[in-house]
């Protein structure tokens, strides 16, 4: 019996919301550019049948699934009245495809334009090449075999979780003075001499070299060999981004009988923080595989005199103006030019060694930003682990080059989709061109007519947790019932990060809002506490009502501004509604209505069925 975890996908369309675009235009480029949801099994199953032809080429209904599969709830297309339209009906399949057809005329004129010949587009696609095919191997190498947590993990980890261990500990910078300080130590001499002798860096504060590690407080690089040690033991070294600890454990204690929480009240806790601890071992193992495999180097006297060179007491905010440290005020890397041709770092991509030397660095570093370069106070570990952070980053293009990821058809998708993302943007930006000037006249015959549109209606406060299922839901709402203090709830049943990160708070709820939680909050008393609440994708939520704050009516001058901004972009959507009628006239459109009646619904397409054990992720 296992728990397999929702891979979850990031959308771009956020970075496109700042462009201030039209809502026509916006709901477009939703078609193509939302956040993963759904998937293509729907498009896979179903016959391919063209619904539209747009020029040269064809909108088909795989397309079509696909995209709609992609899209949030908030995104649907909206009928004149602003409700979301019904995604299994004909008006709003037609509308669906709409978005796609005006999306298929943009990206032909842009092509028609010669958009994907100019050099900063051809980079682009190199880069979203290099960036898409990394993310492909993080999901095969690392997300997925991390996805999976067996109940025996989810034993062992409870049955450690109330361990600390109590350790001494000394750091070096170098692994050969991490070993000599072992030997010393088990040979029997004072820790405090070992450290003396051996120890890089600051003294701590109390003078004793001490750490207690709890389980699960560390990432497993760090934590498993010392909780794999026996009590008196000294570890062999353990490299972090320090440097090479050497530690002997010491002593073990456990929390009282009683004061360690049952395993049911801590599942959610510990799945999360297992999947978490899957994921960076996966990853660390991952990496040390792709160095092994193209042969990474560092020379390690290469490196400590670049240690050496790195600017001392280097500070990120320049005190007098709290600002970053302009780049053309940071010192240089103090190296010898007699070092400069010293081997620093190298490693083999197909079949040639790609080799780097000090001076090869000093020019890198001397151009980094004062948040980019490594500082001294991060000891040599920490200079090792970016330069090697860095160069996984050209490690992992190699190997996906090296697997052709680029050329399967989930990432070849990504990729052109980021492709015409660019290049229709670029060409609203060139082409929608409308009168910007918003003079008091225009104001005010805007304000007659629309003031009501801007009164501010009340809104409500209170507090939601959300729940994995209907069965939890009922228990939380119980338990919310009795008095259980809500960041208890959060604690035991709550699944969603985001909620449980602002404590469960709902903060000026407006009367305007839709949705579940919405409507479970307005039909509330003060102080009263919801039923279960279905948020339709098999989750539930409970819901309280704290207080109200009351709606009030707006006049023009306090929001001028906002106004002024509405009225160009009424016009900046008139001028392109007039372009996609000019585009349709140079790119003919024909719609094939009769193919829309089968396909599939939003609902139909995003429906997830809630796995047992679901992570509190999403």
């Amino acid at each position: 019996m296992f728990c397999k975890l929702p891979l979850v996908r990031s959308s771009g369309f956020a970075r496109l919301l700042s462009l201030g675009l039209p809502a026509a235009f916006l709901i477009g480029l939703l078609a193509f550019a939302g956040c993963g949801k759904g998937g293509d099994k729907a498009a896979d199953q179903a016959e391919d049948v063209v619904l539209a032809e747009v020029g040269n080429a064809k909108v088909m209904s795989g397309e079509y699934e696909r995209r709609l599969a992609k899209q949030e709830l908030k995104d649907l297309p909206r009928g004149e009245d602003g409700a979301t339209l019904d995604m299994g009906g004909l008006e709003g399949k037609r509308a669906f495809l709409e978005t796609l057809i005006n999306k298929e005329l943009m990206r032909q004129k842009a092509i028609q334009l010669g958009y994907p010949k100019e050099p900063k587009i051809a980079g682009a696609r190199a880069s979203l090449t290099d960036y898409h095919s990394g993310l492909a191997l993080w999901e095969k190498a690392i997300a997925e075999p991390s996805g999976t947590i067996s109940v025996e993990e989810l034993q062992d980890f409870y049955d450690k979780m109330d361990a600390t261990r109590h350790c001494r500990y000394l750091i070096t910078n170098f692994l050969e003075d991490a070993q000599k300080a072992r030997t010393m130590a088990m040979g029997g001499a004072d820790w405090d001499d070992v450290a003396a002798e051996y120890h890089d860096g600051e003294i701590p504060p109390t003078g004793k070299f001490e750490i207690e590690v709890p389980f699960g407080r560390y990432g497993t690089d760090f934590e498993d060999p010392i909780f794999a040690a026996e009590i008196g033991d000294i570890t062999e070294p353990i490299l972090t981004s320090y440097g090479y600890w050497v530690v002997s454990v010491d002593e073990e204690t456990r929390l009282k009988p009683g004061k360690k929480p049952d395993l049911e009240a801590s599942k959610a806790q510990i799945l999360d923080t297992t999947y978490n601890r899957k994921l960076a071992k996966a990853r660390n193992d991952f990496q040390e595989e792709l160095r092994a495999k193209y042969k990474l180097t560092i020379n390690e006297d290469a490196l400590w005199l670049c240690y050496q060179g790195l600017p001392a007491d280097e500070v990120i905010l320049d005190p007098e103006t709290n600002q970053p440290v302009p780049q053309e005020e940071l010192k240089p890397l103090d190296i010898k030019p007699a070092d400069f041709d010293m081997p620093f770092y190298s490693y083999e991509a197909e079949g040639e060694v790609k080799a780097y030397t000090l001076g090869d660095y000093k020019v890198i570093f001397d151009r980094m930003n004062v948040f980019q370069r490594p500082k001294k106070n991060e000891f040599l570990g920490g200079l090792r682990q970016k330069i090697k952070t860095e160069l996984d980053k050209a490690l992992v293009n190699l190997e996906a080059k090296a697997r052709n990821l680029a050329e399967e058809p989930d990432v070849a998708f990504q990729i052109n989709e980021k492709m015409d993302e660019i290049m229709i943007t670029k060409l609203f930006n060139e082409v929608v061109k409308y009168d910007e000037r918003v003079t008091p006249e225009d104001l005010d015959a805007f304000w007659a007519e629309h003031s009501g549109d801007y009164a501010v209606p009340r809104s409500r406060n209170g507090r939601m947790v959300v729940c994995r299922d209907r069965a939890d839901a009922d228990k939380a709402y119980a338990a919310a019932m009795e008095g259980v203090a809500w960041r208890e709830l959060l604690v035991q049943y709550g699944t969603d990060r985001d909620n449980k990160a602002v404590a469960g708070r709902l903060e000026a709820v407006s009367e305007s809002a839709t949705g579940p939680v919405r409507d479970a909050l307005f039909a509330l008393a003060e102080g009263e506490i919801s039923e279960p609440v279905d948020l339709g994708d098999g989750r539930f939520a409970v819901v309280r009502f704290e207080n109200e704050i009351p709606g009030r009516s707006v006049e023009l001058r306090e929001v001028t501004e906002e106004v002024g901004k509405r009225i160009k972009k009424i016009r900046q959507e008139e001028a392109f509604q007039a372009l996609l009628v000019k585009w349709r006239e140079e790119f003919p459109v024909t719609v094939h209505e009769e193919n829309l009646a089968d396909l599939p619904s939003w609902d139909e397409l995003t429906r997830v069925e809630t796995p047992e054990n679901l992570v509190p992720r999403n």
